[in-house]
Protein backbone atom coordinates (compact mmCIF):
# COMPACT_ATOMS: atom_id res chain seq x y z
CA UNK A 1 0.00 0.00 0.00
CA UNK A 2 1.33 3.42 -0.97
CA UNK A 3 0.50 6.50 1.04
CA UNK A 4 0.00 9.69 -0.90
CA UNK A 5 1.20 12.87 0.73
CA UNK A 6 -0.01 16.22 -0.47
CA UNK A 7 2.44 19.06 -0.22
CA UNK A 8 0.78 22.43 0.07
CA UNK A 9 2.90 25.40 -0.81
CA UNK A 10 2.11 28.67 0.95
CA UNK A 11 0.92 30.13 -2.36
CA UNK A 12 -1.41 27.18 -2.98
CA UNK A 13 -2.81 27.49 0.53
CA UNK A 14 -3.44 31.22 0.05
CA UNK A 15 -5.06 30.62 -3.32
CA UNK A 16 -7.25 27.90 -1.84
CA UNK A 17 -8.29 30.12 1.02
CA UNK A 18 -8.99 32.99 -1.37
CA UNK A 19 -11.08 30.85 -3.72
CA UNK A 20 -13.09 28.80 -1.31
CA UNK A 21 -12.41 29.75 2.25
CA UNK A 22 -10.25 26.69 2.92
CA UNK A 23 -6.96 25.19 1.82
CA UNK A 24 -8.63 22.33 -0.04
CA UNK A 25 -10.01 23.41 -3.37
CA UNK A 26 -11.99 20.86 -5.29
CA UNK A 27 -11.59 20.21 -8.98
CA UNK A 28 -14.74 22.05 -10.09
CA UNK A 29 -13.59 25.20 -8.26
CA UNK A 30 -10.20 25.03 -9.98
CA UNK A 31 -11.84 24.57 -13.37
CA UNK A 32 -14.20 27.48 -12.80
CA UNK A 33 -11.34 29.71 -11.64
CA UNK A 34 -9.30 28.76 -14.71
CA UNK A 35 -12.21 29.48 -17.06
CA UNK A 36 -12.72 32.87 -15.45
CA UNK A 37 -9.03 33.64 -15.83
CA UNK A 38 -9.07 32.64 -19.51
CA UNK A 39 -12.08 34.93 -20.08
CA UNK A 40 -10.24 37.86 -18.48
CA UNK A 41 -7.09 37.09 -20.46
CA UNK A 42 -9.12 37.11 -23.68
CA UNK A 43 -10.58 40.48 -22.73
CA UNK A 44 -7.06 41.84 -22.25
CA UNK A 45 -5.89 40.33 -25.54
CA UNK A 46 -8.80 41.96 -27.36
CA UNK A 47 -8.00 45.29 -25.71
CA UNK A 48 -4.36 45.31 -26.82
CA UNK A 49 -5.01 43.77 -30.23
CA UNK A 50 -5.21 47.15 -31.98
CA UNK A 51 -2.36 48.84 -30.11
CA UNK A 52 0.25 49.64 -32.75
CA UNK A 53 4.02 49.51 -32.78
CA UNK A 54 6.49 48.13 -30.31
CA UNK A 55 4.25 49.00 -27.41
CA UNK A 56 1.47 46.87 -28.85
CA UNK A 57 3.85 43.99 -29.51
CA UNK A 58 5.18 44.20 -25.97
CA UNK A 59 1.71 44.32 -24.42
CA UNK A 60 0.44 41.40 -26.50
CA UNK A 61 3.48 39.36 -25.50
CA UNK A 62 3.09 40.25 -21.83
CA UNK A 63 -0.61 39.37 -21.78
CA UNK A 64 0.02 36.08 -23.61
CA UNK A 65 2.63 35.13 -21.02
CA UNK A 66 0.31 35.56 -18.02
CA UNK A 67 -0.72 32.49 -16.05
CA UNK A 68 -2.40 34.06 -13.02
CA UNK A 69 -4.98 36.83 -12.51
CA UNK A 70 -2.51 38.90 -10.50
CA UNK A 71 -0.24 39.11 -13.55
CA UNK A 72 -3.06 40.71 -15.55
CA UNK A 73 -3.82 42.98 -12.61
CA UNK A 74 -0.20 44.16 -12.66
CA UNK A 75 -0.45 44.90 -16.41
CA UNK A 76 -3.70 46.81 -16.13
CA UNK A 77 -2.07 50.26 -15.87
CA UNK A 78 -0.03 49.77 -19.04
CA UNK A 79 -3.08 48.39 -20.87
CA UNK A 80 -5.34 51.21 -19.64
CA UNK A 81 -2.75 53.76 -20.76
CA UNK A 82 -2.37 52.14 -24.19
CA UNK A 83 -6.10 52.07 -24.91
CA UNK A 84 -6.49 55.74 -23.97
CA UNK A 85 -5.49 56.60 -27.55
CA UNK A 86 -8.89 55.32 -28.70
CA UNK A 87 -10.57 58.43 -27.36
CA UNK A 88 -11.92 59.30 -23.93
CA UNK A 89 -15.30 57.60 -24.21
CA UNK A 90 -14.11 54.37 -25.83
CA UNK A 91 -11.12 54.15 -23.47
CA UNK A 92 -13.32 54.74 -20.42
CA UNK A 93 -15.76 52.01 -21.44
CA UNK A 94 -12.95 49.58 -22.19
CA UNK A 95 -11.26 50.29 -18.85
CA UNK A 96 -14.55 49.66 -17.04
CA UNK A 97 -15.04 46.39 -18.90
CA UNK A 98 -11.50 45.24 -18.10
CA UNK A 99 -11.86 46.26 -14.45
CA UNK A 100 -15.14 44.32 -14.15
CA UNK A 101 -13.45 41.29 -15.70
CA UNK A 102 -10.56 41.60 -13.21
CA UNK A 103 -13.00 41.96 -10.33
CA UNK A 104 -14.56 38.64 -11.34
CA UNK A 105 -11.26 36.84 -10.71
CA UNK A 106 -9.79 39.10 -8.02
CA UNK A 107 -12.51 40.40 -5.72
CA UNK A 108 -11.24 43.53 -3.99
CA UNK A 109 -8.47 43.96 -6.56
CA UNK A 110 -9.28 47.64 -6.94
CA UNK A 111 -8.83 48.45 -3.24
CA UNK A 112 -5.60 50.31 -4.00
CA UNK A 113 -7.60 52.63 -6.31
CA UNK A 114 -10.03 53.36 -3.47
CA UNK A 115 -7.12 54.06 -1.13
CA UNK A 116 -5.46 56.41 -3.61
CA UNK A 117 -8.71 58.38 -3.94
CA UNK A 118 -8.86 58.86 -0.20
CA UNK A 119 -5.59 60.82 -0.18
Amino acid sequence: MTATTQHHTPAAARLGAWLGGSASVDRSDRIAARRNFVHVKRCFMAAVERVDGRRGQWLRHQVRQTHEPVELWLLRGAVFDAVSARGPLAAHELRLELQRALDSVMPGGDEDDALSMAF
